[in-house]
């Protein structure tokens, strides 16, 4: 029967198990290793190492033939998405007898309890109410990085106190790596907020290049040169995390909003043409307060709100049938206005529709499902389920903020206890964290 497996390249090594891992020992034929690994990455909700254990089970590798088995997995991978697996599982029900079913329909009702990771809605505006800046320090670019040229961003998370004061900082994550860090946590630590009373955990984002914006063909020639489409799309876990980077950076830069619908095809090749920099629209109409994503006629009328999110300060409470002007150049645009963001008016953006394939989250999460630990770090910064899974992991870095913030949340003893752990593995910034709760 046919090899179902998908091809990796193995050009790296790692320090710990993870998709390539797996596929090079499934490819040395040491079967026990393969099967043993594709398990490890079954929590994380990994759709490949699902279809690739039916498929051993199915075809007898490093075990004897079993059916049930495989339909059981077969059944994981089409219920994760996989899009191959529900073909092929209804190609091998028609062999299976009803018991086999049955038995085989148990099997994956236990399999599917172990996974937990799974599919969910990252792109969601944020809406709590966080305190003013009232000053901010720019950071120093890098001498060596300007001298090269280089460009990047770092991705923050850091504490402000009752008095508006920054205590601790570190980074989510960075493009590239080791280059922009330190300027961008000594500058962050400079920035001072409107007292509040309160602590507060924030995020920003700082980016960084030379001129007007990142250059969108340095970005492609980038991806060429160090074939990190290539190599993603083969499963390499360290440049799905990469190409995830600098999807993610040129997202931000291109000016542009993006729609990453899921009902769209995954792509084969890279397509930069998304983010060349269509016109902004304005309103003609005030009071407005919050986050909108809305369908326009080529007269600039709002026909349908696709998403809403009125601030509680908000006069306009139906977008329906208002005006926006300027060049119409796409179906749908975004609408944006923040009260952490008060001296600024509505700003209106293309919503540019795209496969997922060229959106950074989605390459960090596939990274993620392939055992990087560095990319399961980011996606725990966006999505709780990951936060849980490397709490679980006793991973320092997450149990230091996801310390913090249930302190903030009022859980003061599991948060504390979330900190002095981190501490133990020191993790620098849970020291800092801890000083500024007795």
């Amino acid at each position: 029967m046919k090899k179902w497996f998908i091809a990796a390249l193995f050009t790296c090594g790692f320090a710990h198990a993870d998709m390539l891992d797996a596929l090079k020992a499934y490819e040395n034929k040491d079967f026990a290793q393969a099967q043993q690994q594709f398990s490890a990455l079954l929590p994380l909700g990994n759709e490949l190492a699902a279809f690739n254990l039916g498929a051993m089970a199915y075809q007898g590798e490093g075990q004897a033939p079993n059916l049930t088995e495989a339909l059981a997995y077969f059944m994981l991978a089409a219920d994760l998405k996989h899009t191959q697996a529900n073909d092929l599982l209804q190609k091998l029900l028609q062999n299976a007898t009803e018991q086999q079913v049955e038995q085989a329909h148990q099997r994956f009702e236990q399999l599917k309890q172990g996974v937990v990771i799974v599919a969910t809605d990252l792109d969601k505006p944020r809406s709590d109410s966080l305190p003013q800046p009232i000053r901010r320090v720019n950071p120093d670019y890098p001498a060596e990085a300007a001298r090269s040229g280089q460009f990047g961003y770092v991705k923050l998370r850091y504490l402000v106190d009752e008095q508006g004061q920054v205590t601790a900082v570190d980074t989510i994550d960075a493009y590239p790596q080791r280059v922009f860090e330190k300027a961008s946590i000594r500058a962050i630590k400079r920035w001072r907020y409107e007292p509040s009373g309160q602590k507060h955990l924030m995020t920003v984002r700082l980016d960084y290049s030379l001129g007007v914006g990142v250059n969108i063909s340095a970005v492609e020639q980038t991806v060429a040169e160090h074939n990190l489409w290539t190599y993603a799309i083969a499963g390499s876990p360290q440049h799905q995390l990469a190409l995830g980077m600098l999807l993610s950076l040129v997202d931000i830069q291109s000016g542009n909003g993006f729609r990453y619908n899921p009902e769209l095809p995954l792509t084969a090749a890279a397509d930069f043409s998304i983010f060349k920099k269509r016109a902004d629209l304005k309103p003609t109409f005030d009071g407005f307060w919050g986050f909108a994503e809305v369908r326009v006629n080529q007269d600039g009328v709002i026909t349908e709100e696709l998403k809403t999110e009125f601030e509680a300060r908000s006069e306009v409470t139906s977008l329906v049938g208002l005006t926006l002007t300027g060049k119409i150049e796409t179906e749908v645009y975004r609408l944006h206005r923040r009260s952490d963001l008060q001296n600024r008016g509505v700003s209106v953006t293309p919503a540019v529709e795209a496969s997922r394939t060229m959106s950074g989250l989605y390459w960090w999460e596939q990274s993620a499902k392939n055992g990087n630990v560095h990319a399961q770090r980011i996606m725990a910064a966006y999505d709780r389920q990951w936060e849980d899974y490397l709490l679980a992991q006793q991973d320092a870095e997450v149990l230091a903020w996801a310390g913090s913030r249930l302190i903030l949340e009022g859980e003061r003893e599991r948060g504390m206890q979330f900190l002095e752990q981190a501490i133990a593995q020191n993790y620098k910034p849970a020291a800092e964290m801890k000083k500024q709760f007795m």
